[in-house]
């Protein structure tokens, strides 16, 4: 039987869990893997048993479904993969400073090398799980070399994935990068260009110019844009936009627009005499003050329909109905506010009539707000969500603005949370479609810090980059708020919260999820729970016995499995549930003598 649909069904749930439940619907690729996995779901019980579950998460979007449904194929994928060694294990003579981890066998090596050298549907699986549980054979020096020439795997994720794990390792890698290098190589050179930029920006510039005189295609495209990290290359840049064509202009272009300085305002400024629309396409990508006022320009001179009648961008947001004279749309000048700010940015925004009680702007205004910093866009997003017409429509911005407001706004945090507790009585999805729940989910302890982040698409790399703002509220006020709230929306939020350190937020959060798993054993509070560092809980085990009428034999295993604590303490939780069962006082009902074998045998 070909397992490899499980493998694929597993990938797309933990880059589901990555994007957030929010994108589910548009996730084709999951729904692909669903399918093609409904296959095996005939074969035994607990591949139907994931099959059911996908199915519930595709319907239903929820996150603790997402959490549910991944525990179980992980568990599944464990049990079917499980190996073992009893090679004695040799240090391994090295020369210099490398940092090869000298203790690891061949024998724990070759599944990598294995994925990363060879054809197949299995190796993007086997990839991620080597590098997730054993991030340290990275540094290998067996393996450093084979990642390099794992970028040109003929799976496209898999290849990005080797991409973006060498980006993290740093300038060790940089050797073995720029060895062999061809710039009129094919995709795997586009991204060791990737991987170079990333990992040492401006300090390759000779690099990146030197490849470029016989580079071509895509990796012309990218070596064009590394130039973007050193202000010396602004000429070579601004003679590329008059030589190069396509998508190698666009990078020029691009790139151009990174440099906050007058010589690339003048630039653009000249440009878009004559191009007002490429530049408008180029506008996305930048946020300076002179691409704010050149930008709140260009959408003023491009508000004009095809009928040559000036328009207002609330018109403009009609698409069904009203076409520019020039060629572009409204989406594409919405999109170049994106990191704008500036009293004639203002104005559009305050301008703007949203009839439709669309998100656009209110995202665009929230975004920019994290990008920015900028305190006259914060009032903005409070005095817009505060007007008559536009109540609740920038929700998003406003949540924002709170965030990283220098005000406190506790009080203002309390009445929205409560507003949304009366309206889940009516409407069991009003917590988690609000926009106000979107943003506390994008709220992470990263750094050492908790920030507000958000992504943004490189058109050039056709990558998402990453925008963090510190949060000035108080994150125990915030979760005390959340806590009183009681939604299973906030859960996995707060646990995005959780500073390891912060020894009174984990034993709050802790207390929460202990209380309620109590209320309803969902297994994913376990992991929750194990975040805080809070441990041997008595009651939990027989919370989930008495959970429904009966419990699988892996539905026990994995609960067991995953309770936070020490092995004599679950030891002793689980032979309690046995002599309850055997005493007929718990609800489920299971096999008790074959659960009792397990536990005796060391759980394992």
């Amino acid at each position: 039987m070909d397992i490899t649909p499980i493998y694929e069904l597993k990938s797309r749930l933990r880059a589901a869990a990555i994007a957030g439940t929010n994108l589910l619907s548009e996730d084709f690729r999951l729904k692909k893997a669903a399918e093609s996995f409904a296959a095996l779901a005939g074969s035994s019980p607990v591949f139907a048993k994931i099959n059911e579950m996908t199915g519930k998460l595709l319907e239903s979007g929820r996150p603790e479904d997402l959490l549910d449904t991944i525990t179980l194929v992980d568990a599944v994928i464990t049990t079917l993969a499980a190996v073992g060694t009893s090679e004695e294990i040799e240090p391994i003579e090295i020369e210099g400073n490398s940092s090869a981890i000298v203790t690891a066998p061949y024998s724990q090596l070759s599944p990598l090398l294995e994925a990363l050298t060879t054809k197949g549907s299995g190796n993007y699986n086997t990839f991620l799980t080597i590098k997730d549980d054993f991030p340290e054979l990275m540094n290998d020096y067996r393996v450093k070399p084979v990642l390099v020439k794992g970028l040109n795997a003929s799976y496209s994720e898999l290849a990005l994935e080797v991409e973006k794990t060498i980006c993290k390792m740093g300038k060790d890698m940089l050797p073995l990068l720029k060895k062999d290098f061809d710039p009129k190589g094919k995709k795997d050179m586009l991204r060791r260009v990737n991987a170079i930029e990333s990992i040492t920006g401006a300090d390759e510039n000779d690099f990146y110019l030197e490849q470029l005189e016989i580079a071509e295609k895509d990796v012309r495209t990218a070596l064009i844009y590394a130039l973007r990290h050193d202000e010396r290359n602004i000429d070579r840049l601004i003679e590329l936009t008059k030589t190069e064509k396509g998508k190698q202009k666009t990078a020029a272009l691009n790139a151009l627009a990174k440099f906050d300085c007058e010589k690339s305002a003048a630039f653009f400024e000249e440009y878009a005499k004559k191009k007002p629309v490429e530049v408008i396409g180029v506008m996305n990508q930048v946020s300076s003050k002179w691409s704010g006022e050149l930008t709140a320009r260009l959408i003023e001179e491009l508000l004009v329909d095809d009928k040559g009648e000036k328009l207002t961008l609330s018109q403009a947001a009609d698409v069904k109905h009203v076409k520019l004279k020039a060629k572009t749309d409204f989406y594409e000048l919405n999109a170049a506010l994106w990191g704008k700010w500036g009293e004639n940015i203002e104005k559009i925004y305050r301008e703007y009539e949203d009839k439709d009680k669309t998100p656009q702007m209110s995202v665009r205004l929230g975004d920019s707000i994290i990008v920015t910093g900028n305190e006259s866009l914060k009032a903005l997003a409070i005095e817009l969500n505060n007007k008559s017409k536009l109540k609740g429509h920038y929700d998003y911005a406003e949540t924002v603005a709170r965030l990283l407001g220098k005000e406190d706004s506790t009080d203002w945090f309390k009445k929205k949370a409560h507003e949304l507790k009366l309206k889940s009585a009516l409407d069991d999805k009003a917590v988690h479609n609000s926009f106000f729940t979107r943003v506390l989910r994008m709220v992470e302890f990263k750094d050492g810090k908790h920030v507000l982040s958000v992504s943004h698409l490189d058109d050039t790399t056709e990558m998402w980059v990453y925008f963090t703002a510190p949060i000035t509220q108080s994150i125990h006020a915030l979760t005390d708020i959340l806590i009183k709230s009681s939604s299973e929306f906030y859960n996995t939020a707060m646990a995005k919260w959780i500073d390891p350190n912060n020894k009174e937020l984990c034993g709050k959060l802790g207390n929460y999820y202990v209380e309620q798993f109590m209320k309803k054993p969902d297994t994913y509070l376990l992991n929750l729970i194990r975040k805080t560092d809070k441990r041997n809980v008595k009651g939990l085990a027989r919370a989930y016995f008495n959970l429904s009428s009966s419990i699988s034999q892996w539905g026990g295993r994995n609960f067991f499995n995953q309770l936070p604590g020490d092995d004599d303490f679950k030891l002793a939780e689980a032979r309690e549930i046995i002599e309850l069962a055997r005493k007929g006082k718990l609800k489920a009902k299971f096999d008790v003598d074959d659960f009792s074998a397990w536990v005796e045998a060391g759980m394992k």
